[in-house]
């Protein structure tokens, strides 16, 4: 039996996608841009703000289902690609302020919404680095969390961390901390199996610490363990990534996420990603290749028994999902986030802290103030796009959770953006809900982009040919 040549079968699935036909009708931005549907509004477009506008006339009473975020801001090293807020070479003291600080953040939230506990169904420790902590700054962590947080009803508690954090004895130990804290599943930013990519990303860690890491975290019994990998930075090839592909495989994860790589800043800060490719495109992929790689990821998980449950997450089985991720796009529930640059998500406001300094959050915080510096209180014409744009993109728009929270219908608010998508077999219609199709996974970010408002689009519209799928073609309806 002959072995499946992987990059050719994934080349022929792309052409049957016909990426000519919607570049023409105005889905795809021309030239290499892209920008992923995250958020809605996306975060740089967010105006200045405070407490006191995020909080008037907020009436929460936990009841809602919620979610948690909390960031940990530090690295071992800042890598090329990332557009957040994190700080290199902390100091231990430096470290235990900042958890300090964000233990008092927790306190004034709850103070200042009128309740005794948040009560998350999910929580994410991301970051940054969380795993750059020591054991004792995780444990203690954790413990003051207690006067805020209620995690007995939490279903999923999941950990980002660098390889290279959590290798050796000092390892071991923060993990068995972390285990015996809650947290039950565990995400690694491996990135690549390919020690020079890695080295192109400003990663410190090699391809043996990845694989050693994960023997770690196996060793210690964490029975849910994610990878990230990315594809798309300066010489990356078809080859190389469909390695990494077949190396997370054989290292068993249970999940793993594919990111393309993120160029244009979609955080706090613009990584140096950016202006190497300003200066040299020449030294990435094509547009082309980076669909061919996006379809091997598909076809290399499906080989190796992952299914696809949200975007670019493919896993060994629904128990290995981001509870989190869900929470956040397929229940749109509410997100609480704390720490600096974290982003919360309540009741119809959407917010961030200040990802200025350290020392700016900790002086928030010890006046007494949330370090609220950006966000918007959502219109019902943001609440409308913002429905739409989580959950079409990943599982599918509920009609009766949109009419929930518009009181009207998906195509009584989007009657021409409906059409034009069926029209491209972009996206289907049954009883219950909209879905996108083949065609629409493979571009969903793009898709729901056909919602948004065009003050919130993020190319400008000469980057768009003028077709049905022209995003600014709808005006503001």
């Amino acid at each position: 039996m002959t072995t499946p040549n992987w990059i050719d079968n994934a080349r022929k699935q792309v052409e049957l996608f016909n990426v000519q036909e919607l570049r023409a009708a105005g889905l795809i931005p021309k030239g290499s841009l892209y920008y992923p549907a995250i958020y809605y509004p996306p975060i740089p477009m967010f105006g200045s703000s405070d407490e006191a506008s995020m909080l008037k006339d907020l009436n929460y009473d936990g009841s809602r289902h919620s979610s948690v975020y909390v960031h940990i801001p530090f690295c071992r090293s800042r890598c090329t690609y990332c557009h957040w807020t994190v700080n290199v070479g902390s100091t231990e003291q430096e470290m235990d302020d900042y958890l300090i600080s964000m233990a008092r953040e927790m306190v004034l939230w709850k103070e200042k919404v009128g309740i005794q506990k948040i009560y998350p169904s999910s929580m994410l420790l991301g970051g940054g680095t969380p795993t750059v902590l020591s054991a004792k700054q995780i444990n203690n962590m954790f413990r003051s969390f207690e006067p805020s947080l209620d995690l007995t009803k939490c279903k999923q508690i999941t950990c980002e961390m660098e390889p290279g954090s959590i290798l050796g004895d000092a390892g071991i130990e923060k993990l068995r901390v972390l285990k015996d804290n809650g947290v039950t599943r565990v995400c690694l930013g491996v990135q690549a199996f390919d020690d020079q990519s890695l080295k192109e990303m400003g990663r410190v860690h090699s391809s043996k610490d990845a694989m050693n890491a994960i023997e770690q975290a196996r060793k210690v019994g964490f029975k849910s363990v994610a990878i990230d990998l990315i594809y798309g930075y300066p010489g990356c090839t078809l080859e190389k990534w469909l390695s990494s592909l077949e190396t997370a495989l054989a290292v068993g994860v249970d999940a793993f996420q594919l990111y393309r790589l993120r160029i244009v800043p979609h955080g706090d800060k613009t990584g140096a990603i950016k202006k190497t490719f300003e200066t040299h495109p020449e030294s990435f992929p094509s547009v082309e290749e980076l669909y061919v790689m996006k379809q091997l990821g598909a076809l290399i998980a499906g080989k190796g028994g992952l299914n696809e449950v949200s975007r670019r997450l493919f896993t060994r089985g629904s128990g290995h999902a981001s509870q989190y991720l869900k929470d956040h796009t397929d229940r749109l529930a509410d997100v609480i986030g704390f720490g600096i640059s974290s982003w919360s998500n309540v009741q119809g406001r959407f917010y961030l802290n200040t990802g200025e300094s350290l020392v700016r959050y900790s002086e928030y915080v010890s006046s007494g103030t949330l370090p609220i510096n950006r966000g918007k209180v959502r219109t019902m014409d943001d609440e409308s796009r913002w429905a739409v744009t989580l959950s079409l993109k990943h599982n599918g728009l509920l009609k009766k959770r949109f009419r929930e929270l518009t009181g009207l219908s998906v195509s009584e608010v989007f009657p021409r953006q409906i059409e034009n998508l069926k029209k491209y077999n972009l996206i289907s219609e049954s009883e219950d809900m909209f879905s996108v199709t083949p065609r629409g996974v493979f571009f969903a970010d793009e898709v729901v982009t056909q919602f948004y408002n065009p003050k919130y689009l993020p190319f400008p519209r000469s980057c768009y040919s003028e077709g049905d799928l022209n995003p600014f073609s709808y005006g503001n309806s």
